[in-house]
């Protein structure tokens, strides 16, 4: 069920939603999807769910009575305005731009009038059109081409950015996650003549800083991982995601979705996060150490 548009300008798994003091009917069920196809190469082989299951998960969204909103028109409940959700509401997001998002996805989506937001990784573009050559990312998985990015966007889908080469941002120096949040922005906006309201980090790590940059560059909401349900009071520019993968059964994403095997988003990073935070910032140093001639 497609929710006509507002007027809208990480984390371990466990427990209820209702036990973290929201009444019941606020949590918010995000979910964050890769490919959708039945070909991936072994990195993405995990993330790349098949067009049958994603199929029987939309007709399970639909059966259960949710109401679909894009990132940007949930944003207003995120700016304290609750009460303009609908009675059950989800999200449907995809992450990087594989080319089977508008081959495989989009086709169920249009089926049950779903609304749904994808992030773009603008370094794995392709450069022609429909009949010209994809991109590719660096496993060998296909990738969308631009005049296909323009193609999802002309059918309804809310295009965001996922910076350009899907770094770890949070381990970047400042100059280079800049570039990446700006870089992609601007090359979307320009393909396709329209504003960029919405950012995902990418492998979900974001920082304080990193999260403040994102919010300078003009973006009014950005996605993170978490997998846990969002909620009214969630962080607008960390908002949680349930991953999706090719091991889920059907009962795992109802159990997911309901709140039974997952929790609300938590309004504080936990520790365990943080520490492996500085755990990757120095890797990331070491390997700069040993790249410099």
């Amino acid at each position: 069920m497609r929710r006509p548009a507002l007027d809208a300008t990480q984390g371990d798994t466990a427990g209820n939603g209702a036990a973290n003091g929201l009444l019941p009917g606020t949590a918010v069920p995000i979910l964050l999807y890769h490919g959708v196809g039945s070909d991936a190469s072994s990195e993405l082989r995990r993330f790349t769910v098949s067009p049958a299951a994603f199929d029987q998960q939309m007709t399970m969204l639909a059966e259960q009575g949710y109401t679909t909103l894009t990132v940007s028109e949930f944003l207003p409940a995120l700016h304290g305005n609750p009460a303009g959700l609908p009675a059950r509401p989800a999200l449907i997001t995809f992450d990087d731009g594989f080319a089977n998002t508008l081959t495989e996805a989009l086709p169920i989506l249009e089926r049950h009038g779903f609304a749904s937001t994808l992030y773009a990784t603008t370094g794995f573009m392709g450069d022609g059109g429909k009949g010209g050559r994809r991109g590719v990312n660096r496993s060998g998985d296909a990738m969308l081409s631009w005049d296909e990015l323009r193609e999802l966007a002309e059918r309804g889908m809310e295009i965001g950015a996922h910076t350009h080469s899907h770094p770890m941002l949070d381990t970047l120096p400042a100059e280079a996650a800049r570039a990446e949040i700006t870089g992609s922005k601007d090359l979307i906006e320009q393909a396709l003549q329209a504003p960029v309201r919405s950012f995902a980090y990418p492998h979900g790590y974001s920082s304080a800083a990193v999260r403040r940059m994102v919010a300078t560059a003009g973006y009014t909401s950005a996605c993170a991982v978490k997998n846990a349900l969002s909620h009214p009071a969630d962080d607008r520019f960390a908002i949680a995601r349930l991953t999706i993968e090719a091991g889920h059964s059907l009962e795992n994403v109802d159990a997911m979705i309901s709140g039974r095997t997952t929790r609300l988003a938590p309004s504080r990073e936990h520790l365990q996060t943080t520490g492996w935070r500085w755990a990757r910032r120095g890797m990331a140093l070491y390997r700069r150490a040993r790249e410099r001639p």
